[in-house]
């Protein structure tokens, strides 16, 4: 499994707001975690995005207590937006094969 480089969403100083893959062995879905560097190098959850078959789509869980900038969710929105675009583009040429 090929795993993505960290895309980078926020960075201010020594902060830096990124999504990286996780690793989700077995599943056709991959999951990415939201993550906040501070200044120690410590990384903090901030929430994941996954597929959820209900809505058949990408969807963002945020963890509670998070706060977020409209720059941040722009991001995370255009990442979603090219995750689903990627995700609808394979169930089309299944469909046809």
């Amino acid at each position: 499994m090929s795993f993505m480089k960290p895309v980078v969403i926020y960075e201010r100083g020594e902060i830096k707001v990124y999504i990286n893959q996780c690793h989700n062995p077995g599943k056709k879905t991959k999951i990415f975690a939201i993550r906040r560097n501070d200044s120690h190098g410590r990384a903090q959850l901030l929430g994941i995005i996954k597929f959820d078959g209900a809505w058949r789509q990408y969807v963002t869980e945020y963890e509670t207590n998070t706060k977020w900038c409209a720059n941040c969710e722009e991001e995370i929105a255009k990442f979603k937006r090219e995750l689903n675009k990627k995700l609808r583009e394979k169930w089309s040429r299944l469909k046809n094969q």
